[in-house]
């Protein structure tokens, strides 16, 4: 068993800043692979608050992929309460089972993420209005996330039909959510947010996420193992070109990211664009460039800049 420092090591590696929160989950997970092992420890859920695109998701798969257990991630915006149209809470379990091929041991001890986690809050009803998609579906998610026997469909069932029961007691519940409008990320103020206590009650850690700065969005680039700019690299080495990126462009791309909004997912597109030229030439080429360098002057000008 990994030690919460070996985790967090691991996900520094991979997810660059968020020290405090890679810290909460590095000794969550520990925690639960203790109580797995019959330590008396009380389950440890982790409640995930940061705006959009600052990295939650990439988070938490990259902890599913340290610890080497299945990962299942959901939108609780897709659930509903009992009796109305909709996805029901225990549709996650048969998800479950489904990436875990019908390995019930692999499913038990599985990672399930469930992202804007903040759309599901109490939310007030007039006259016979029904809280659908609010205080119903915290309400449903409670046996799941406490540990109960959870029933599912298998492979075998007909018409969808709840065939087998599976535990969750061992299953790590890792949910999300912006919380735009969040005073405080106290219990307090989720409550006056409008998640229920008993809900809340499910997680006994707790942790935000900030907005990532422009020094954190070059090192994504940079220094992450998973940066974007790997498999771009990848790309041309395939074509037998070398991608060289200079500082210069390095800040751009980076600035031009936070201009999007979209978090570090934006690096992606804006690759995409500043790259689109090159990634069209390269497979025509009849002698091979050695190289094609990205910097200041190439992005300005939409230009191209190969090294034969």
């Amino acid at each position: 068993m990994k030690t919460p420092q070996e985790i967090k090591n691991e996900l520094d590696e991979y997810v660059i800043g968020h020290e405090n929160t890679k810290k909460a989950l590095s000794v969550a997970a520990y925690n639960h692979f203790k109580r797995m092992s019959g330590i008396n420890i009380k389950k440890t859920n982790v409640m995930l608050i940061g705006p959009t695109g600052c990295g939650k998701t990439y988070l938490v798969s990259t902890l599913a992929k340290i610890l080497d257990v299945n990962f299942l991630t959901s939108d609780a915006t897709q659930f509903t309460s009992a009796g109305y149209s909709g996805r029901d809470v225990e549709e996650l379990i048969t998800d479950l089972i489904g990436i875990c091929e019908g390995d019930e041991e692999k499913a038990a001890i599985s990672i399930i993420y469930i992202d804007e986690i903040d759309k599901i809050r109490k939310k007030e009803t007039h006259g016979n209005g029904a809280d659908v998609n609010g205080l119903g579906v915290q309400q449903s998610l409670l046996k799941l996330l406490e540990g109960s026997e959870v029933p599912y469909a298998s492979e075998k069932s007909l018409n969808g039909e709840y065939d087998s029961k599976i535990d969750t007691t061992n299953i790590m519940f890792i949910c999300s959510g912006a919380f735009v409008g969040l005073e405080s990320p106290s219990v307090q103020g989720l409550t006056d947010f409008g998640m229920i206590p008993e809900f809340l009650g499910r997680f006994p850690v707790i942790t935000q996420l900030q907005e990532l700065t422009f020094d954190d969005y070059k090192k994504i680039l940079t220094d992450s193992k998973g940066s974007v700019l790997n498999s771009f690299k990848e790309w041309f080495a395939s074509e037998g070109i070398d991608l060289v990126i200079e500082n210069s462009a390095i800040d751009i791309i980076a600035q031009r990211a936070i201009d999007k909004g979209l978090g570090a997912r934006g690096l992606q597109g804006v690759l995409d664009e500043i790259l689109l030229n090159a990634q069209f030439e390269a497979p025509s080429f009849v002698t091979r460039p050695k190289r094609f360098i990205l910097n200041e002057y190439v992005i300005l000008t939409d230009g191209i800049n190969w090294e034969f």
